[in-house]
């Protein structure tokens, strides 16, 4: 195996594990440990990983801000909206987590759309103002400005009272091990009480998100109803996906 081959294994297995260990590794590559510690050196100097005693870590990076994500993926965003929005039905009641994706879905919500729509998003909640029919309630609380949505108490409290036909949600990362995960604790927690507030959950992800991994566990994938993405539902990604009972659009 190439050096390179082997460090892109190494950085598959710290996505999906979380951590690797340099005895495990060498065993599993049939390598020295030798050489596994000087591939974990050459990957933490490019800051691909952090390295600790004995294995490596990965590095936990910041979300940008929401208006810049806003504008990125725009075109894998449409094409996840326009498969999302045939699940919505008059009458129904929606929760919308604060993801890029739901934005571009609620710009394109048909205008003879009956529906009451919960939303912790600000971006959101005024994106949908300028729907005719739908009845829109915006979850207050203490608001993260980077992200542009409510936290705390007061959301979880909120959401925790609510009974909802669909919960549209986007994800920092999902793979089947995991689940999803959110490399935020206080978002992660209010996904977890969108998720228990739910009759179906709905997740919206670009396809560099699939078989990622962040910090906070959200929801086993057993969960999950519905995975919709950018990709065909034919890719063979999905094959793992779809033996633990999820659909995929």
């Amino acid at each position: 195996m190439l050096k390179e081959e082997r460090q892109h294994l190494i950085l598959d297995k710290i996505k999906l594990n979380r951590k690797v260990l340099s005895a495990d590794l060498s065993i599993e590559l049939q390598v020295s440990e030798d050489t596994i510690r000087r591939d974990l050196n050459e990957l933490s100097a490019k800051r691909l990983i952090k390295k600790v005693h004995g294995g490596a870590l990965p590095i936990d990076t910041k979300a940008p801000p929401y208006e810049e994500r806003k504008f990125s993926n725009l075109k894998e965003k449409n094409s996840i909206a326009k498969k999302a929005v045939r699940l919505i039905k008059d009458g129904q009641v929606i929760i919308m987590s604060g993801s890029t994706t739901n934005l571009q879905l609620a710009k394109i919500i048909p205008a003879d759309i009956n529906a009451t729509i919960y939303t912790y998003s600000l971006p959101i909640a005024l994106q949908l103002t300028e729907h005719p029919s739908l009845e829109i309630i915006f979850i207050g609380g203490k608001l993260n400005k980077p992200a542009q949505v409510t936290v705390g108490l007061d959301v979880v409290s909120s959401i925790s009272q609510l009974r909802a036909d669909l919960c549209f949600m986007g994800t920092g990362g999902i793979n089947v091990t995991n689940g999803m995960t959110e490399p935020n604790w206080e978002v992660s927690h209010i996904k977890k009480c969108m998720i228990e507030a739910s009759e179906k959950v709905i997740v919206l992800c670009t396809s560099n998100k699939i078989n990622e991994v962040k910090r906070y566990p959200v929801t086993p994938i057993t969960r999950i109803n519905t995975l919709i993405t950018d990709l065909s539902s034919k890719n063979e990604i999905f094959t793992p996906f779809k033996e633990k009972g999820v659909k995929i659009l």
